[in-house]
């Protein structure tokens, strides 16, 4: 048990001077009479609460990869010291199973991918081919697709370069905006901190260029969910460059400037 719900039992019995802060998310009152009986149901509810995000947090299918039985006799078995498996074993086996699975979703998300870049393509999009980001150097996998709306002007963006840009991005599944500008400053990054494909998108333009970018879940985020962006999700960003340094140094004397 975290310390966080330790201070969450601690706080809600000096609230209501008793261990039943949990019981407001129920559908019915439990029949519980000690204060003891409803610690420890705090305590197991809060247990099942906490294996229920790590389920989401591992992408787990409740339907085909969760067997509750199985987990509630792991629990009493672990609880009564008498494990019927080996836990080497169980370590080994759990492994293997996790990834597989995670092998069989990149898989899925790979063959979706592929199937919506031809989509884009026939809209005119290119291929950027392999990124040309040092921490993908040994990357084999699905690529970044640009369609240019304005040409810019000058050199071409560097990795090592800071860049000032107006965005927007969605979630290619469904069109539906996860983050963006409109309603706020530009945002100023360094090229090379940034998720591989947006990096590499940024580094295929030049000042005031304006394109949009479908890029795959594996040079985003992968596997892991970030806020409104699900899991091993393509995302199409629209980026307008509005200005670029060279350096830190001017990076952030242009900040200070636009701070004053």
């Amino acid at each position: 048990m975290t310390i966080k719900r330790i201070a969450a039992i601690a706080l809600c019995s000096m609230a209501l001077g008793t261990m039943t802060c949990y019981a407001k998310k129920a559908k019915e009152p439990a029949i519980i009479l000690t204060k003891v009986d409803t610690f420890n149901y705090f305590i197991g509810s809060g247990l099942a609460q906490d294996l229920q995000g790590i389920i989401r947090q591992m992408q787990l299918d409740e339907k085909s990869d969760i067997r509750k039985e199985a987990i509630i006799k792991g629990f009493v078995d672990a609880l009564n010291d008498k494990l019927a498996i080996n836990e080497d074993t169980m370590r080994k086996v759990a492994s293997e199973y996790f990834q597989t699975r995670q092998a069989e979703r990149q898989k899925a998300a790979t063959e979706a991918y592929n199937q919506m870049a031809k989509k884009y393509e026939a809209m005119g999009f290119k291929d950027l081919g392999k990124p040309n980001d040092p921490r993908m150097s040994d990357y084999d996998g699905p690529t970044v697709r640009m369609k240019s709306i304005t040409e810019g002007t000058g050199d071409s963006i560097k990795l090592t370069d800071y860049i000032y840009v107006d965005y927007e991005g969605k979630l290619a599944a469904n069109d539906s905006v996860f983050d963006s500008t409109a309603d706020r400053s530009p945002a100023l990054f360094p090229l090379n901190q940034l998720i591989p494909g947006f990096a590499q998108a940024l580094s295929h333009m030049k000042k005031g260029a304006k394109a949009i970018f479908l890029i795959p879940s594996e040079l985003v985020y992968g596997e892991q969910a970030m806020g409104p962006i699900p899991a091993n999700s393509a995302l199409v960003f629209t980026i307008e460059v509005k200005e670029v340094f060279k350096n830190e140094e001017e990076a952030q004397a242009f900040k200070e400037k636009q701070n004053k």
